[in-house]
This record gives structure tokens, C-alpha cells and sequence, in this order.
């Protein structure tokens, strides 16, 4: 097995799991239920892989999908920096340990259709997306795809919530500390182009074309200030110790629900990177 450092800035637990499977589910509702993009041919795919691919919800969801619309026999492969997260009952999908900023083993070169990745922001630094896109060029079969989701600074949106200038604002500080890129989806954009991949697209979903996605899309920033705010405060120097980053964090969420109680919300934009390689 692949001996990596896991750069994860969450916690690696069961409620963490069930962070990234709401967090899924509200994206594939901001995306009006897009699992694939419609400009990826369904029936040309065979063979899928998932980057970062935690708990593997979103492969589950599209074998399930693509069963129904396109019937055929499928090969479905989920990575991920680290095991704890995957499920314990894998069925018929696969799962290893896999480093994006490493090699991947042979076994993968030339194999996948389409290669999806989604939410690698908090992980990659901003020198290593070259290289993340060079390793998953390596395991798409010519002609295949990539679709790459990210959210970017500009994710929460709200000209009138202090909340949200202060998660902005702690953002700000902890990626430049780490030396990570707060636009990812652009930075994602540039360099796919320059290694060569065609028919890049840059696309911006939206929560706000429903207003049922309120209450989804509260929780989903209640359940990020109690995790990546509260871990980057600490682990870039913000605050001075670990329960210090706790109480501000839960205040914070105070402030949050009382603030979306007298209906100054926010909305959730999410960007989603098509491209193919010919």
C-alpha cells in the first residue's frame, strides 16, 4: 500500500462521514441533480475513478444513475488519501489510498473514461495543481474526461453577513499560511489548459435558484465553521490554542443561526471544471 502523509484538514471520523454525504447531497441539488456534466457522453463511460473520494457517495450515486440511463458493465475505482472513510461494505466499487500529488501505479495509466475530482481546495497547495493534473492525464484514456469540482472563496456569498466576512477573512489567512490557493476552480481552469486539455469549461452553480436550499446551505456553513474554520484557526496561529479555536467557532455558529433566523442568509456557489483530453 502506498505510503502517503494525509493532508486532510478535517477530522477523520463517523460524523466527519456524515459531513461529506450532506455536503454531497446539497451539491448535486445546487447542480440541479448534474452528477455528470451533460457535455460527458454517459454511454461512452466504462471505467470511473473518484479523487478524493471519502466515503465514496458520489461513485455510489452515479453507478446507481448510470445503471438505470446506461445500462453496461462498469468499472468504478475510488482514491483517497486515506482509508478511514471508506465504506466498510464496498460492493462492487474499489477503493485505495492514492496521494494526488504522486504517481499513480501503472495498473491506472490509460484506464479511466472519466476521472472526477471534488473538493481538494483545503488539501492541495497552490504549486502542486500542475502536478495533480499531470498524475490524473496519466490515468485517463485518450479521449477521456475530467470533471473537477471546487468550491472558491467567493463559495458563500452575502454583501451583508458579517459571519460570512469573518469565514472569508480566516480563509484568507490560513491558505496563504499554508501556501494554498483560494481560487481554485480558476487555478484549475489555467493550468489544464496549458498541459494540453481541450475543451476546458469553467461552469458556476448556484443555491439561490431555490430558496428550499436554505436550510441545507445554512447547515452546510454551520458544519464548516465547526470544522475547517475551527482546524485553520489553530493550525495557522490565528489563536493560540485548540479550545480557544472551539469557543470562537461556537460562537460563531451562534452568531450564524441567529443572523439566518432574521433572514439575512446567504446563498452557496459552487464552480464545476469540465475538460476533456483528446
Amino acid at each position: 500500500m502506498q505510503e502517503v502523509q494525509d493532508k486532510y484538514v478535517f477530522p477523520r471520523d463517523s460524523k466527519e462521514s456524515e459531513r461529506l454525504n450532506a455536503q454531497h447531497n446539497l451539491l448535486v441539488k445546487v447542480t440541479q441533480n448534474t452528477l455528470i456534466h451533460p457535455s460527458i457522453p454517459k454511454e461512452q463511460l466504462f471505467s470511473i475513478a473518484d479523487i478524493a473520494t471519502g466515503t465514496g457517495i458520489w461513485l455510489d450515486d452515479v453507478s446507481k444513475c448510470l445503471a438505470q440511463t446506461s445500462p453496461a458493465q462498469r468499472y468504478y475505482h475510488g482514491f483517497d488519501i486515506s482509508a478511514d472513510q471508506f465504506p466498510k461494505t464496498p460492493g462492487k466499487i474499489h477503493f485505495s489510498v492514492q496521494d494526488l500529488t504522486v504517481p499513480f501505479a501503472q495498473e491506472h495509466w490509460n484506464r479511466y473514461d472519466l476521472v472526477h475530482v471534488r473538493l481538494v481546495i483545503a488539501a492541495l497547495e497552490e504549486d502542486e495543481y500542475q502536478l495533480a493534473i499531470a498524475n490524473i492525464h496519466a490515468i485517463l484514456k485518450p479521449g477521456g474526461y475530467i470533471q473537477w469540482e471546487e468550491l472558491d472563496e467567493e463559495t458563500y456569498i452575502s454583501e451583508t453577513n458579517p459571519v460570512i466576512q469573518e469565514i472569508h477573512r480566516c480563509l484568507a489567512v490560513g491558505f496563504e499560511a499554508e501556501g494554498k490557493s483560494s481560487q481554485a476552480s480558476a487555478k484549475i481552469f489555467e493550468e489544464s489548459q496549458a498541459i494540453g486539455f481541450l475543451d476546458v469549461e469553467r461552469i458556476c452553480y448556484s443555491s439561490d435558484w431555490n430558496i428550499d436550499l436554505r436550510p441545507d446551505t445554512e447547515d452546510r456553513i454551520a458544519a464548516i465553521i465547526g470544522s475547517l474554520y475551527q482546524r485553520l484557526l489553530f493550525r495557522t496561529g490565528q489563536v493560540l490554542d485548540e479550545e480557544t479555536a472551539a469557543e470562537k467557532a461556537a460562537d460563531l455558529i451562534d452568531q450564524h443561526r441567529r443572523l439566518c433566523a432574521q433572514g439575512i442568509g446567504v446563498f452557496y456557489r459552487h464552480f464545476k471544471v469540465s475538460l476533456c483530453w483528446a
